[in-house]
């Protein structure tokens, strides 16, 4: 296909247990005119075995000969895109089975460059954190809207809002034309080692605006090789971890120099604006971090595993305030005795199924959902599908029904939530 509308974009590494179910939910869309790149980061045999195993003349299967940094394959990945819109998934991950037929609907109407969307979150069955296997979060009342990116960006940076809200090449659809203008600006598309946040506040300077959607397009999900699980959340080094440090070493994708180099969500999104920043935008004096809201911020997200690492922790984020001596005096009053909690203190991971508002959230296993392709099942479901002015009913009708579990009994709401849910499906 030599012009196809979209391109759905796999970067993966030894992960062809779930490649198989993120394959699945690509090749399910209702719609025809896309490709699928999958960009094997030197796997073993088993991801080449997977992908051929589905003998599609959509999917273009293209391998590093050397373990790249995960920016640099994603390079490699968007690089072999032809589509007219690229979109970016983990392997581990999913679209849902209308997302391809109504994003094509919607950037007819909006002529969008970049558009944005709410995603799903679903945790496999064999996450690293038992206690939030099988859990589905689904949104359901965020509206559409156009988010200015002079408000979104210095908010972002700043953790007043979550970086989610960017166009990542993750969670949103992005013209090529945007991604070459990107390419041109930078000789490079991911110049940071958080690709998918560093893509956003990269597009949204670019774009200036660009229309967010209230329906999920795709799921979001952590498995047992996740990532971003093994390096915030688990505390011992894991093989993922070490491995996604060292290459970004290797590719001299290193934390910004005043940003702390410490594993926490602060840091991450913080280190992505600068290096935004520095690479598009660097006197605009509208766009900047408060840096003591960020050592604040980065301070409090410190999880304690040992006293040996809190004080490494706290060290690293004292050396980021080497440029700044007022910066330093300040830190060194303010943060002298703090102690931070413990891991079991920060993260409980507990939670409840039911609408708490914003979020449904429910256990996939009660409805026999084991993978990525049964989640995206089961969210069509119950989001419904459909095209023009009836696409949103369904989900307005779910809003009302468990807006009701707000008066209902512990006692009695699960069940109630349960058989809804049964119901609609």
């Amino acid at each position: 296909m030599s012009n196809p509308r979209f391109s759905v974009v796999i970067p993966t590494r030894q992960r062809a247990d779930t490649l198989l179910y993120t394959l699945r939910t690509c090749l399910a869309q209702r719609f025809d005119n896309y490709e699928i790149v999958v960009c094997d980061n030197c796997s073993s045999p088993a991801t080449k075995q997977t992908v051929e195993s589905f003998k599609s003349s959509k999917i273009k299967y293209i391998r590093s000969d050397r373990p790249l940094a995960m920016s640099d394959n994603w390079e490699l990945a968007v690089s072999h895109a032809a589509g007219e819109y690229v979109i970016v998934i983990g392997d581990d991950d999913g679209l849902l089975p209308y997302a391809l037929e109504e994003l094509n609907y919607l950037l007819q109407t909006t002529r969008a460059k970049a558009l944005r969307w709410e995603y799903i979150s679903y945790f496999w069955p064999d996450i690293a954190l038992p206690k939030l296997a099988n859990k589905l979060d689904i949104p359901l009342v965020r509206g559409n809207r156009v988010l200015r990116s002079l408000e979104v960006i210095p908010s972002v940076a700043n953790l007043r809002m979550t970086w989610q809200v960017l166009p990542m090449l993750y969670n949103s659809a992005i013209h090529r034309d945007l991604i070459a203008m990107l390419r041109k600006k930078t000789s490079r598309v991911f110049s940071e080692r958080h690709p998918d946040i560093y893509s956003g506040f990269a597009f949204a300077y670019l774009v200036k605006s660009y229309p967010s959607i209230g329906r999920p397009m795709s799921i979001g999900a952590a498995s047992a090789k996740s990532t971003g699980v093994a390096t915030v959340y688990l505390g011992e080094p894991s093989e993922v971890s070490s491995e996604f440090c060292s290459l970004n070493r290797d590719a001299d994708l290193g934390c910004h120099p005043q940003v702390p180099n410490i594993e926490v969500v602060p840091a991450f999104t913080a280190s992505a604006f600068q290096h935004a920043k520095q690479a598009l935008f660097p006197n605009d004096r509208r766009l900047r971090i408060d840096r003591r809201r960020l050592i604040e911020n980065c301070v409090h997200a410190i999880v304690a595993d040992s006293e040996a690492q809190w004080k490494q922790d706290l060290q690293a984020i004292r050396v980021s305030l080497e440029d700044d001596a007022s910066l330093g005096n300040w830190f060194d009053s303010k943060f002298r005795d703090y102690r931070p909690p413990l891991r079991s203190e920060k993260y409980s991971f507990e939670w409840e199924e039911g609408f708490d508002g914003t979020n449904l959230h429910i256990n996939a296993a009660r409805f026999g959902v084991k993978d990525v392709f049964g989640a995206a099942e089961l969210c069509e479901k119950i989001l419904g599908s459909g095209s023009g002015s009836s696409r949103w009913v369904k989900t307005s009708v779910l809003q009302k029904i468990f807006r009701r579990l707000y008066d209902l009994t512990p006692n009695s709401w699960r069940e109630y939530l349960l058989q809804s849910i049964r119901a609609l499906i």
